[in-house]
């Protein structure tokens, strides 16, 4: 059984559980979505594709999408991940967006995280001015801002792929 993790990530937090994906799902190649070739693509039973969320776009769904044709019959796994807390209304805008509904494949929410200091200079200052900008239209103090600006979130956590992981042992069972 062959499993390839593809992962695109900005700051870290796809990265992150791409990496512990890999240590549960074995064995497992896992590469950036700068390295996928359909070679790879074809010699996977499983594919697993994971990607921040920006204004619920999954980055870099685009590019691994390209090859659906060519992988539509594999099992395929796309996980996105976010700073915003995951519910029902959020999954489907995020499918609707990024239009999942079109395609056969097993969708997960993953609550990533927010260090401002990961990002380039550019959008980290794009970041800040945004943040003030809307704690001035909600009265909070811009020293308070300064400080949620210094402070990382981070709710990567293993146990967060649980689903996916059982998922992908129970459609694998028959294969063994």
């Amino acid at each position: 059984m062959k499993n390839l993790i593809i992962y695109k990530s900005n700051t870290g937090f796809t990265k992150e559980y791409a990496e512990m994906l890999a240590r549960r799902i074995v064995p497992s190649e896992i590469i950036d979505i700068k390295k996928i070739n359909k070679k790879k693509l074809k010699e996977a039973d499983n594919i697993f594709f994971g990607g921040p969320l920006r204004n619920n776009v999954i980055l870099g769904l685009n590019k691994f999408l390209k090859y659906y044709d060519k992988i539509q019959d594999k099992n395929i796994f796309v996980f996105a991940t976010g700073i915003e807390p995951i519910t029902d209304e959020k999954r489907e805008n995020v499918i609707f967006t990024n239009g999942l509904d079109c395609y056969h494949i097993r969708f997960y929410l993953l609550q990533g995280g927010m260090d401002l200091s990961r990002m380039s200079k550019i959008k980290r200052n794009f970041m800040f001015m945004a943040m003030k900008t809307a704690a001035k239209k909600e009265g909070i103090s811009e020293d308070l801002i300064k400080q949620r600006f210094e402070t990382p979130i981070n709710f990567v956590n293993s146990s967060n792929l649980d689903r996916m992981v059982d998922v992908y042992h129970r459609v694998n069972i028959t294969k063994r």
